[in-house]
């Protein structure tokens, strides 16, 4: 008998669909046919809506792709081979350390590349409540306004991996999601950047796409 798509399963499955996720990339990360998870966005979003999200799904690629290109003579490239990953840029490194500057403090001073960091299996994340990314700047966590301006600037997603903590920081017009695969990150890193979101903040760690 086959396994049912839980309440919960539904909306994360819709949120990463409408953030751009392709649709084989949802049904590798939960398990589920490609006709249930097509099945499930339609009876969401309804026939119409569900071609919209899709067109527009796929001329987002359309444009990572030529981006991507367009830039190859800039920015340096990591192949993969998995096949449940994109192309991901190299991290770009901040202003370089000096002696100046005490030894306890430089690991602080560069942001770890996504690729390298094992999360949690079950992260957590603030959305507002129409299942929006909500991204802020750098500047707006106090614990890293020691960062260059230029870095300040970027746009960064939260995640935790406690659901009390989480939950505490939830503002009204926010809800808690649950991501049960925090791989979905590293898969989704392009149309990440694609919308300027360049790194993530989790506990005290800073993380590159």
């Amino acid at each position: 008998m086959p396994k049912k798509v839980s309440d919960s399963q539904k909306k994360e499955i819709l949120n990463l669909f409408i953030n751009g996720i392709n649709l084989k990339e949802i049904s590798k990360i939960y398990n589920f046919s490609l006709a249930t998870i097509v099945r499930q966005l339609k009876n969401l979003l309804g026939d119409n809506e569900f071609n919209k999200v899709k067109i527009n799904n796929n001329l987002l690629n359309k444009d990572k792709n030529l981006l991507s290109k367009e830039n190859s003579s800039e920015i340096n490239i990591s192949e993969q081979i998995n096949n449940c990953e994109d192309l991901l840029d190299e991290f770009v490194e901040v202003i370089p350390i000096t002696h100046e500057i005490e030894i306890d403090q430089r690991k602080d001073l560069a942001s770890e590349p996504l690729k390298e960091i094992i999360l949690p299996e079950v992260v957590y994340m603030l959305v507002d409540k129409n299942i929006e990314l909500t991204p802020k700047l750098l500047k707006d966590y106090p614990e890293w306004s020691f960062m260059p301006s230029e870095d300040l600037q970027r746009m960064t997603i939260e995640i935790f991996d406690d659901h009390k903590y989480a939950k505490k920081l939830c503002a009204k017009n926010q809800k808690l999601i649950k991501v049960p695969n925090s791989k979905v990150f590293l898969i989704a890193s392009q149309v990440l950047k694609s919308k300027g979101i360049s790194r993530i903040v989790f506990n005290k760690q800073l993380l590159s796409l």
